[in-house]
């Protein structure tokens, strides 16, 4: 009975095989096909050895990270060609550009098996455990700016002769010019510590740290307008309340996550630099929103940032690849020694796993198309639009992954902590996001007013307010005639 049914299995396969070719290939290759099939009948199985393996790619920690932001471009890119749907499209596109992109970082950085377990060590020693992930983050930051930067001349080569030709603002001053090399390594250093951080600790972690942007950003501001050097804000209670509400749910989080999935102090120890590195990132970032203001709006596009940022930014990060630092999971086993630096890491990379750098060059390529599509999103929608759709964006991809099981790659802490991290994501999500709103509506209110001053100054210019005033007092003294 046995076999029977596995012939009978093998035989559904086999026609369910055929049906697919013969939508997919012509009738000649359809014929050499049959051909086969009928002289190799027996060796069905194969078609069900390759599908169960397709299966099982699918099913496997590489693919299913990337589900929600596939399914997020592919249903943005459709909502963008309706037009009662194209706003809500560009979000969509968005959340699905940002999570595929942070997703694909943490990946490199700290899931992708770089070595399987079974390799031979240089001294002769057999890895028990697979390799997981490349800690260079400081020199792969360094390699996106200049992969970056011949992506942007391949593409400025190609539209050269066409009408939509890049053209790049020229700099006329010293002043552009350092506020570019102030800008370009501010912004390096942001990316280098975020992706160094990837390395340590989970895209979870990282997502749920960055979403604390807005608290860091007003501090900065705040201590510059102490030396005059950015104008101060107005404290909002209700906005400081729920930005701390939200910067302590992401303390809750990371300190669950960190303490459920502890399996010794070694683990621990690079879990917390991990978080020290994203929180420096955090710094960096605001550091570079508020220089904006203190060097003025450059107005850059995402191609100028590209142009006069990459290269700087890449002669800044090259002495941070020098510095040995500690390093994870079974690197120590790779190098003999539990501290290493990212140029030491690249070379042993070359030597066990040359492959690994088509994922550094394919990350470059990514990040260029990323930002592109950044740059298109924010000057088609409002910046607090934006502003509000990337904070959402980090943690809801955290809250999605822990919703659905199927898409987790590692697994979750137990009780009590498991409850904390759901109890921190939710309070996280619901702090950072009516904070945003509060945001999108003070600025419609400040235009509003601005609207309304331009529109009254207007009208003192046209002398329109004196012909209203005296039109006013002629049709009040006829009134009074006429009694």
């Amino acid at each position: 009975n046995t076999h029977c049914k596995s012939a009978e299995l093998q035989r559904i396969m086999s026609n369910y095989s055929y049906l697919v070719l013969a939508s997919a290939t012509s009738p000649g290759e359809m014929a050499n096909y049959s051909n086969y099939t009928m002289a190799s009948h027996h060796e069905a199985a194969l078609d069900l050895q390759h599908t169960n393996s397709m299966i099982d790619f699918v099913e496997s920690n590489t693919v299913k990270p990337f589900i929600i932001p596939i399914i997020g471009l592919i249903v943005g890119a459709g909502m963008m060609q309706v037009e009662k749907v194209a706003t809500v499209g560009k979000l969509v596109l968005y959340f699905g550009a940002q999570s595929f992109m942070n997703i694909f970082m943490g990946w490199v950085f700290r899931t992708h098996v770089t070595v399987h377990k079974g390799f031979v060590l240089p001294n002769n020693k057999t890895l028990e455990e697979d390799l997981h992930g490349c800690p260079v983050g400081f020199a792969l930051t360094a390699f996106q700016q200049v992969i970056s930067f011949f992506c942007f001349l391949v593409l400025f080569a190609s539209l050269y002769k066409t009408s939509y030709r890049i053209t790049p603002k020229h700099l006329t001053t010293i002043t552009e010019v350092v506020s570019i090399c102030i800008f370009g390594c501010v912004f390096a250093m942001n990316i280098a510590l975020n992706n160094f951080s990837l390395g340590y600790v989970s895209i979870a972690v990282n997502l749920i740290i960055r979403s604390c942007l807005p608290l860091t950003t007003f501090l900065s501001q705040q201590t510059l307008s102490l030396f005059k050097l950015y104008p101060e804000k107005p404290c909002n209670k209700l906005e400081i309340t729920l930005m701390v509400c939200g910067v302590l749910c992401a303390g809750a989080f990371t300190t669950a996550k960190i303490m459920g999935s502890s399996a010794s102090h070694h683990s621990g120890s690079n879990q917390v630099l991990g978080v020290a590195m994203c929180i420096c990132s955090l710094l960096c970032g605001s550091v570079n929103l508020a220089l904006a203001g203190v060097l003025g709006e450059m107005k850059l596009s995402v191609y100028d940032t590209v142009a006069y940022m990459s290269l700087p930014a890449f002669i800044f990060l090259i002495p941070f690849c020098l510095i040995p630092k500690p390093v994870p999971g079974a690197w120590p086993k790779i190098f003999g020694f539990s501290r290493a630096s990212d140029f030491d890491i690249l070379r042993t990379v070359a030597q066990i796993s040359p492959k690994t750098f088509w994922l550094f060059a394919l990350s470059g390529i990514f990040s260029f198309a990323y930002n592109i599509i950044q740059f298109s999103i924010v000057h088609t929608l409002s910046p607090s639009a934006t502003a509000f759709g990337g904070n959402f964006n980090k943690a809801a991809l955290v809250f999605l992954t822990l919703l659905l099981p199927f898409l987790q790659v590692h697994k979750l802490p137990g009780s009590p902590y498991i409850y904390w991290i759901w109890a921190a994501v939710l309070g996280n999500v619901a702090a950072f996001s009516a904070y945003s709103y509060l945001q999108i509506l003070a600025k419609r209110q400040k235009e509003a007013e601005d609207a309304k001053a331009e529109k009254g100054f207007a009208k003192q210019l046209t002398g329109e307010d004196e012909d209203e005033q005296s039109s006013s007092e002629e049709e009040s003294s006829e009134d009074g005639g006429w009694c």
